[in-house]
């Protein structure tokens, strides 16, 4: 499992992972790594290397088909949406999907609509090392550890309490009591020991004691300018993760496009006007949260 890094586009953090367990997302996201710059190929893993990179260990042969099968049947109500007015499409992440138990081995391809989601990465993507999400236990405390590792050289990540309820498939049930001990608890415990200084703010509503808001701290990782420009990225806790060298090489053409053109105030509100309603409403929140103060 040394040195396997899961790299993704940040639009897949916006796909809330509905009803799957602890073990189903370490599934989910070794498939993903698989698949990384495969474009729409058909690729097979071996049952064996499966389990190693999941951590699955202790199960049937049986009931390791099952929580295949359990996977897929749960990506398939996962569905990645663009909207446009009140138009919209959808997508499903996986168009092909065989589990062969006889030979042990998966056979699984992306959706040629969503391979930029996996395939030729260069701003705007997340990494994290696949050993230190499939250590976690609860499903909590994997799915936002998934979502400030996007925000991890800057430290902070604010949440409307819909959309965190949203983002991390909490219960409707759930009160904000429940959502301290199942919720909030776990994800300090768990989070703390690969986010330094983790601290968890609830921000109510003006005139209000309802929550509104629920806010992420931590230390932020350093990046390290070298004399050629080229930057890198340096915890202060011991980091495994790998930037491969195609990634590198589309960063620094990236970088090249990127370094004379600087968004102004109205480009960022030029960008947001051109969302969808329902994510133009919480970008435009953070706007104001993040510039206007």
């Amino acid at each position: 499992m040394a040195g396997e890094t899961v790299i993704y586009k940040n639009d897949l953090n916006l796909v809330p992972l509905r009803r799957f367990t602890s073990t189903e997302i370490d599934l989910f996201f070794v498939m993903c790594n698989k698949l990384k710059e495969q474009n729409t190929r058909k690729l097979q893993i071996d049952f064996k290397e499966l389990k190693h990179l999941s951590n699955y260990y202790h199960r049937s042969l049986d009931r390791f088909t099952q929580d295949l099968e359990q996977v897929y049947d749960k990506m398939l109500m996962l569905t990645y949406s663009q909207r446009s007015g009140k138009n919209f499409e959808k997508f499903v992440l996986f168009t092909s999907y065989k589990v062969n138990v006889d030979d042990q081995y998966l056979e699984i391809a992306i959706n040629p609509d969503l391979k930029h989601i996996l395939n030729s990465i260069t701003g705007n993507f997340t990494k994290f090392e696949l050993e230190e999400l499939s250590k976690l236990k609860s499903s909590y405390s994997k799915n936002m550890f998934r979502l400030l590792k996007q925000y991890k050289h800057t430290g902070f990540l604010k949440l409307d309490i819909h959309d965190f309820r949203e983002r991390l498939d909490i219960p409707n049930s759930y009160k904000m009591n429940d959502i301290n001990k199942r919720v909030l608890k776990p994800i300090i415990k768990e989070l703390d020991k690969l986010f330094n200084n983790l601290s968890v703010n609830k921000v109510q509503a003006k005139g209000s004691r309802k929550i509104e808001w629920i806010e992420f701290c931590f230390e932020p990782e350093n990046r390290i300018t070298t004399k050629k420009g080229n930057s890198k990225s340096v915890k202060s806790t011991d980091s495994r993760e790998i930037t491969p060298e195609w990634l590198l090489k589309n960063e620094k053409e990236e970088d090249k496009r990127n370094k004379n053109h600087t968004n102004t105030d109205e480009d960022i509100k030029a960008f947001i006007l051109k969302q969808p309603e329902d994510k133009k409403q919480y970008l435009m929140k953070e706007y104001n949260y993040l510039f206007k103060g």
